[in-house]
């Protein structure tokens, strides 16, 4: 099974859905997420997503990156997770997830991110339905 992250849809939810709306106000982020081997971009400009790409290049920039193997972003993406794999930080510590870049903007806009994990979980097992 491929991952693919439904970048339209979960951009259009995400600017839609309140929670994440009140965790990110204010919040100016580039984020690089890593499924496998792809890259995907979410753009965050004033608590809004301005661009979610899997089609980054070189010019883009993050401050922010979240990544890990394909078959953990499937566990991830369930539409309920496994053990250690209902948010970010599970599995980081306890599977081959890596966050890194300017780690103090990740833990006070934590909120943002885990709501962004949610509404991404939705999104993509409405494409997969």
């Amino acid at each position: 099974m491929t991952v693919k992250l439904p970048c339209a849809a979960t951009r259009a939810a995400l600017n839609e859905d309140p929670e994440f709306l009140i965790n990110a106000r204010l919040w100016n982020v580039g984020m690089k997420l890593r499924v496998g081997e792809q890259a995907y971009l979410v753009q965050i400009e004033d608590g809004k997503v301005a661009r979610f790409t899997d089609e980054p290049d070189q010019f883009d920039t993050w401050t922010i990156s979240i990544g890990g193997p394909e078959d953990g972003w499937e566990k991830l993406l369930e539409p309920v997770p496994p053990p250690f794999y209902q948010d970010f930080f599970g599995a980081f510590f306890r599977h081959d997830f890596e966050m890194g870049g300017d780690l103090a903007s990740l833990y006070a806009s934590y909120g943002a991110v885990r709501r962004l994990l949610e509404v991404l979980r939705e999104t993509h097992n409405l494409q997969e339905a």
